[in-house]
């Protein structure tokens, strides 16, 4: 007798059980392939957004080293870009790398904020410094740049208390799966004559 009572405990699972086991199993492995596929979208923006904000920052910092007589201020607001020597005259000498020159060209006055911008659109009054960049794949990132230096002296200031404020503007997109998403952001920075960096 002990052996049959003992044999009755050991059958295995019935089909409902086998059945249920398998939707648990099919339910739980299917939250970890999305959050899986989230993860990697996200993950993939935030390089993105990491290598925009390192580039941008590379910009300014060769600006900001760059003689301060040497930095030209924008030009009036109307001024015509598409004079021959428009691009020369308000031209910044910055560098992609150590070798290659990589020059931003000013736009005219007044600078624009990422409110007044509709992405992906770009603003027609401004000088537009398309840059394209090697992140995960070969040009696989192209930021719109558009730069201004204002002359910000106070009125009644000498010639050695002279101050420029240098402010980039920056959109950048992203294709995530079959949508392009464009994103923008500003750099800000004041260069007096004396080098406070």
């Amino acid at each position: 007798m002990i052996g049959l009572h003992r044999r009755q405990r050991q059958r295995g699972m019935t089909l409902v059980e086998v059945v249920v086991a398998t939707v648990v199993v099919a339910i739980v492995s299917t939250g970890l392939i999305a959050t899986s596929m989230l993860t990697r979208r996200l993950t993939e923006i935030s390089v993105y957004q990491s290598s925009v904000a390192s580039i941008m920052q590379g910009y300014l910092e060769q600006i900001k080293n760059m003689p301060y007589d040497l930095l030209p201020l924008s030009p009036a607001a109307g001024a015509n870009m598409a004079d021959a020597l428009y691009a020369t005259q308000y031209s910044l000498p910055t560098q992609k790398d150590d070798v290659t020159a990589d020059p931003l060209v000013l736009s005219p006055m007044s600078p624009l904020t990422p409110a007044n911008i509709a992405p992906p659109t770009v603003p027609s009054a401004v000088y537009d410094n398309v840059k394209v960049f090697d992140v995960n794949r070969a040009a696989d990132l192209s930021i719109h740049i558009w730069v201004w230096i204002e002359d910000r002296t106070p009125s009644g200031y000498g010639a050695t208390q002279q101050c420029k404020a240098i402010t980039l503007l920056y959109m950048w997109r992203i294709q995530d799966g079959n949508t392009v998403r464009a994103y923008t952001g500003v750099i800000k920075n004041l260069r007096s004559l004396v080098p406070t960096y």
